[in-house]
């Protein structure tokens, strides 16, 4: 799967279970690892991390929890009887809750149920996460901002320089096809510092 599939599994979950819903939340994620709390009672949070490999979904993610209790352990040990398909996350993710609601006799929530819908085709909106938004928030301005910024990149052109009389440029000698190619891996490189910047 690649990089992008994963993120939007990631968002998809996110879109669901945010910091504050009343069950289960997404806490933190990355494209390798995912941090979860599982809300027992009003104070009693479970948290729940899970790493996810480059070969994801070939190899299963990895989960555990900071407890000795053999009842938590047995249930992250069931994910591994999860096996289905490019959904992995979601399927596994779902059992997982499912199986704990049973261990603390608390109802199973109903938006349990929306992790077998398959992955929304586009970005998932503020609407689509919560609803009309009235206010944008200043951090998807800045995430707005910085696409722009990235569209800017993609149309950008270096002038060439004419070296000075009687000296030799850097460029003497080299083909024009390669330094095209030398140009093109510089400009990957520079998107790809500005993207993590």
């Amino acid at each position: 799967m690649s990089v992008s599939g994963l993120k939007a599994e990631l968002k998809f979950l996110e879109s669901i279970f945010d910091p504050n819903h009343e069950r289960f939340r997404i806490i933190d994620w990355k494209p390798d690892e995912l941090s979860c709390q599982f809300n027992v009672t009003g104070e009693k949070l479970l948290i729940i991390h899970c790493n996810i490999t480059e070969s994801y979904p070939s190899t299963p993610p990895i989960w555990f929890v900071d407890s000795d209790d053999p009842s938590l352990a047995e249930v992250l040990e069931r994910l591994d009887d999860v096996r289905k398909g490019s959904t992995l996350l979601l399927q596994q993710l779902k059992r997982l809750i499912c199986d704990l609601c049973r261990l603390y006799n608390l109802p199973q929530h109903p938006d349990v149920e929306m992790l077998d819908q398959p992955l929304p085709a586009g970005p998932i909106t503020q609407e689509r996460k919560h609803g009309p938004a009235d206010e944008v928030t200043s951090e998807e301005e800045e995430e707005e901002e910085m696409g722009e910024d990235i569209e800017d990149l993609d149309h950008y052109e270096m002038k060439e320089e004419e070296p000075a009389d009687g000296k030799k440029s850097e460029d003497d000698g080299i083909e024009k096809e390669n330094l095209d190619v030398s140009y093109s891996h510089f400009y990957s490189i520079v998107l790809i510092f500005s993207i993590l910047a």
